[in-house]
């Protein structure tokens, strides 16, 4: 991204932060940015436009982080503590900002910021069970979708508690005592055999059944495009990992192994670790 974009972005924030974002006006955020209002249209068709890509920018910072977790050689519990600590400190980062939002309700209403907004939603899904899948294998299948959307929930809560109430936690221990909890709702649905509420059957009405097959559509896409322009062991990789990726059943280590030759040029870091979160490895 171009660093004047960036600078609008978080200058952008900070003014949002301090005097809502319906308060703000184009020329006081050009004006902030030393540049003519002109100039922010030529990055911005306008506020909701820099508005999406704010959120956009916010969770890119986000997943950036809890990408590199997981390239990480951790067991799937520490890596799970960790992208949930990272997650809440970026969250507590940009409280002022959360804060105006609530008070504003100044998300405007379109079809971009909606579908951005869906996109999130579905992607923090699969985020808590594939995590969840790691650490507890397959004996949780039945009851995954369940124990997600609690853990899910127990991390909102905390949420409001430390955005709304301003309480202070220790973020590090609190992310291993949520997930501690966790420990106690999976014994507790496997000691009982009470059936889950939350099925695949419900989920499966929420989660459009082309969003799995759109994220590995994107994933091939920018692998094949990889694959046309580098050149030597990159051209090689992205070659290897497209045949690997396109089988019915890919091999993890294959895929795994493959990976660390993406993760050495800064270029690739960021397809590299889209793949380390679709498959979990």
């Amino acid at each position: 991204m171009e660093d004047k974009k960036v600078l609008i972005i978080e200058t952008s924030i900070k003014l949002f932060a301090s005097k809502g974002f319906t308060a703000t006006s184009v020329q006081e955020i050009a004006s902030e940015c030393n540049i003519s209002k002109g100039a922010f249209y030529l990055y911005f068709k306008s506020k909701d436009a820099l508005l999406l890509e704010i959120f956009y920018h916010y969770s890119q910072e986000i997943q950036i982080k809890t990408e590199e977790i997981q390239a990480m050689n951790l067991d799937p519990r520490t890596k799970l503590i960790q992208q949930l600590s990272v997650t809440f400190k970026e969250i507590i980062k940009h409280r002022d900002f959360i804060i105006m939002q609530i008070r504003e309700q100044a998300i405007p209403f379109n079809k971009d910021i909606e579908s951005f907004i869906q996109q999130m939603r579905f992607n923090t899904y699969l985020f808590y069970k594939k995590g969840l899948l790691a650490i507890y294998g397959k004996e949780i299948d039945h009851i995954i979708w369940e124990v997600s959307v609690l853990l899910q929930g127990i991390f909102k809560a905390y949420v409001d508690l430390i955005i709304i109430e301003g309480i202070e936690f220790d973020i590090d221990e609190l992310c291993a005592s949520i997930v501690k909890r966790v420990d106690f709702l999976v014994h507790g649905f496997t000691q009982t055999g009470d059936q889950p509420v939350i099925t695949d059957k419900l989920m499966n009405q929420i989660i459009p059944d082309d969003f799995y097959y759109n994220q590995l559509e994107t994933i091939i896409y920018t692998l094949e495009n990889i694959e046309k322009e580098a050149e030597g062991d990159v051209e090689v990789t992205a070659s290897v990992l497209l045949e690997e990726i396109k089988k019915k059943e890919p091999r993890l280590a294959v895929i795994k192994g493959m990976l660390s030759n993406l993760e050495n040029d800064k270029r690739f870091k960021e397809i590299a670790g889209q793949i380390r979160t679709f498959f979990q490895i």
